[in-house]
């Protein structure tokens, strides 16, 4: 049931809640990453999406609200240029215009756009946030990883899924860490070419008991859930809790489960048990899960939400 947690949400996992931890990890809790950005700034985006050119859904000429996309681009610096990702390093970029999986205006900046078009769209300087100065923390040197200097970069543990600390600056017992993404404050600019528009893989949450109606999940809420997994065709079992007695708890909408799950949750209330029929391009895509759940599986998951903590 699970997947690896994605390594790009990362500007909203901060605050005190994040200073509290900060200080409870020993230096085993610290990764030390390569300079500059530790990983693929869109890596989450392609990850749960990337298998929609492969699911067969109807072909469009022009990007509207509902359909999904997939885009050649190119990723830069609005100030000095620089080239942070793109096509060529880590694939295309697939998404569902209007079901706020990418930058806001990314989102609407590809709207109206036909198959082949190029586009220049400013990302602004706010995609990933402003700088916090309250974000920005002294911590024990001797809690970090050896052979660290200014600039590294730390990946860590925070509430709501990974984060990246910056080294800003050191003395003999401390350093300076900046908990903001790297790219907070950065103004950006993307050049894209749409390569295809498609119908969206449509997930559907059919309520068998209800909950109380009021209470729903957010995300970086922590949430126990029973469950019980089978696959579409043929109906077989994959997994389930309630056969190990063993409620299922993880922290949703930061890609700890599988996109089905994070977007289909939050539809239930405190108490509700339903149906989830997730497609495949929103569960584990053309990968498939081991020998249980093979290539391009669309699921069905008896879910049951027990707990919002």
């Amino acid at each position: 049931m699970r997947r690896p947690v994605l390594r790009v949400a990362l500007a909203a996992a901060c605050g005190a809640a994040v200073r509290m931890r900060l200080a409870a990890p020993p230096a085993a809790g610290f990764v030390l990453g390569r300079r500059g950005l530790a990983l693929p700034l869109l890596r989450s985006i392609r990850g749960q999406s990337a298998v929609a050119a492969a699911a067969g859904s109807e072909a469009a000429s022009v990007v509207e609200e509902g359909l999904k996309v997939s885009l050649d681009f190119e990723l830069k610096r609005g100030d000095t240029g620089e080239v942070m990702d793109t096509t060529e390093k880590n694939g295309p970029l697939a998404f569902t215009v209007g079901a706020q999986e990418v930058f806001p205006k990314l989102d609407e900046g590809v709207r109206g756009m036909e198959v082949g078009a190029e586009r220049s769209i400013d990302l602004g300087d706010d995609s990933f946030g402003k700088v916090d100065p309250e974000r920005i923390m002294e911590f024990p040197l001797e809690k970090l990883p050896k052979d660290v200097d200014v600039g590294a970069q730390l990946q860590m543990q925070g509430p709501q899924g990974p984060m990246i600390a910056t080294v800003k600056a050191m003395t003999d017992s401390a350093a300076s860490l900046d908990l903001n993404h790297p790219l907070a404050g950065i103004p950006l600019t993307m050049q894209v070419k749409v390569l295809s528009v498609q119908a969206a893989p449509k997930l559907e949450v059919e309520t068998t008991s209800p909950g109380d109606g009021k209470t729903f999940p957010k995300a970086g809420d922590k949430l126990t859930m029973h469950y019980t997994g089978t696959l579409a065709e043929g109906g077989n079992k994959f997994d389930s809790s309630r056969d190990r007695n063993e409620p299922f708890s993880f922290t949703i909408g930061v890609g700890q489960v599988i996109k089905g799950w994070d977007v289909g949750v939050m539809k239930m209330s405190l108490g509700e048990r339903a149906t989830l029929r997730i497609p495949s391009a929103m569960g584990y895509g053309e990968r498939g899960a081991g020998g249980a759940i093979p290539p391009n599986a669309d699921l069905v998951f008896d879910v049951e939400l027990l707990a919002i903590n």
